[in-house]
């Protein structure tokens, strides 16, 4: 692996695994929910963010719902300073109701890295439930960690609430930890039709080395019938 300067943002470095863990309640944020795909269902997903001093990043991604699971896979780009890196990741993920309006989930991906060496960069996994309360409310929990070859793994966590004052309308408020550093997100989403919408969200840095930053996403679904 190429040795990389300490200063450097750690978002650049944290993205050879973010590949591999960056599906969430349908879109770019951090923290997801315990749910998957209709069957024969597919999505496509792409966003782009900025973060404070500069960085950028692009992303995207597929998923299908295969049986009683959803398979992802994602490539993701970033750019600082001229220095770039590139990363792409596979994931499963599952999900049940186990309640009325509360279900249960887990997720795994491994995430490689293009012009390193070894390529295979790490996996994360992750435990999700996901509680509507109501039928515009939903209060979503992660726990999971990092598995970061030859490195130091690391914990991930968060709490999420999705609110839909209208049809076509829904706000996000998350309070999570990734890439070594706390966060604390608000979005708003559109949905444009049955089958698209577009999201827009500011992370914030509370503590820890990655940056803050604006995101814009879109999504689309579709059925492979």
């Amino acid at each position: 692996m190429k040795k990389r300067n300490g200063a450097r943002p750690a978002a650049l470095g944290a993205l050879l695994l973010a590949a591999g863990s960056a599906w969430a309640a349908g879109g770019h944020h951090a923290v997801d929910d315990a749910d998957i795909l209709g069957d024969q269902e597919c999505e496509l997903e792409g966003w782009f963010s900025r973060a404070r001093g500069g960085e950028r990043g692009l992303h995207a991604g597929a998923n299908c719902r295969v049986g009683p699971v959803e398979l992802g896979v994602a490539s993701e780009y970033a750019r600082f300073e001229g220095e770039s890196q590139t990363a792409w990741g596979l994931e499963a993920k599952w999900a049940t109701e186990v309640a009325p309006g509360f279900s249960l989930g887990a997720k795994v991906g491994p995430a490689w890295a293009a012009h390193v060496r070894p390529r295979y960069q790490g996996a994360s996994a992750s435990a999700l439930a996901t509680w509507k309360v109501r039928d515009a409310l939903a209060l979503h929990a992660n726990l999971g960690r990092d598995f970061v070859h030859h490195g130091e793994d690391q914990s991930r966590y968060g709490a999420a609430v999705e609110w839909a004052p209208a049809p076509a309308w829904s706000l996000m408020a998350e309070r999570y930890k990734e890439e070594g550093t706390h966060f604390v997100r608000g979005g708003v989403r559109f949905l444009g039709g049955e089958n698209w919408s577009v999201d827009l969200s500011r992370s914030h840095r509370l503590s820890g080395p990655a940056h803050s930053a604006w995101t814009l996403g879109a999504t689309w679904s579709f059925d492979r019938k």
